[in-house]
């Protein structure tokens, strides 16, 4: 089924809970290589685009605010300075954004940072977001969620560490979750025993971060039968220093630019159902080129 053509909160919630159903595309930071990272502009960005997920970064500010951001610092992608946690609501909305993720030719826009309150808002009912939780109390996420009427509109990304408790508090709601398994602090020798643990509590989605690229048949295997999909990052290059990111080991966004089967073929035929991506149009052009969207 072709989202547009369908009702897009209905088609792409959906999809997102159902593991055998079509490729999803997720944007890193939201569209942020034509407009901003973490802005409004890109969400909208990637909902014009038909994109399914935008990922977004969330922290807390001095006064308890939660705001979009990746950084502890508002350095980099704005034109102020100081850590998120020590700066007010009202300090931070007073900054503007730069382009694309600011530094090295960027230019400042009129853009703001937004509010979590704001970015569900635009999303509600169009795209799923992916709540990467930086600094932020799982218990004023949900409050935020639950505020905006967003529950069927965001994939939780819950790190590891947090109260189980709070974890299915938020499942109870109808707020998908997001589980991370990092293969570089498991190691080879524990890594199916850990998966299987993580495959037993059936997240919406399990994040997969590795450089073996083993670890991909390891955890289908450990998934077979359960309701779970599988999420990898291609993204290649740090988008603030420029190194590699060393999340996929050799699925990069870089290599399937120009040899899309090699990256993004090869983890379908593993079973990954959800890619997360610096390049979603690419992406996404393919995946109906192939007929899989």
């Amino acid at each position: 089924m072709d989202p547009a053509h369908a009702d897009s909160l209905t088609w792409r919630q959906s999809a997102l809970t159902t593991p055998t159903g079509p490729v999803l595309v997720s944007s890193h930071r939201s569209c942020w290589t034509e407009t901003s990272e973490n802005s409004l502009d890109g969400i909208r960005r990637c909902i014009a685009e038909g994109i399914d997920i935008g990922e977004i970064d969330v922290r807390t500010t001095q006064d308890g605010a939660l705001v979009l951001m990746h950084d502890q610092t508002v350095d980099r992608t704005t034109n102020g300075r100081g850590a998120v946690t020590e700066l007010t609501l009202a300090q931070i909305q007073d900054l503007r954004l730069y382009t694309r993720g600011g530094r090295q030719g960027a230019t400042l826009t009129s853009r703001r940072v937004p509010t979590l309150q704001q970015a569900l808002a635009v999303a509600r009912g169009r795209i799923v977001l992916n709540l990467d939780v930086k600094d932020a109390d799982i218990g004023a996420m949900v409050a935020a969620i639950l505020e905006t009427d967003t529950a069927r509109d965001v994939l939780l990304n819950i790190n590891p560490g947090v109260d189980p408790q709070q974890v299915a508090w938020a499942r109870s709601l109808g707020i998908a979750v997001q589980t991370l398994y990092f293969d570089e602090k498991t190691g080879a020798s524990s890594r199916s025993a850990q998966l299987q643990v993580m495959a037993r509590q059936e997240p919406t989605v399990l994040q997969l971060i590795f450089r073996d690229p083993s670890v991909v048949d390891a955890a289908g295997r450990a998934l077979a039968g359960r309701p779970v999909r599988m999420l990898v990052n291609t993204m290649a290059l740090d988008i603030d220093s420029g190194r590699p990111m060393d999340l996929a080991g050799p699925y990069l966004d870089t290599v399937a630019v120009d040899d899309p089967e090699q990256v993004w073929g090869q983890l379908i035929a593993q079973g990954v159902s959800i890619i997360q991506t610096d390049e979603p149009q690419r992406l996404l052009a393919w995946l109906r080129r192939r007929k899989l969207r």
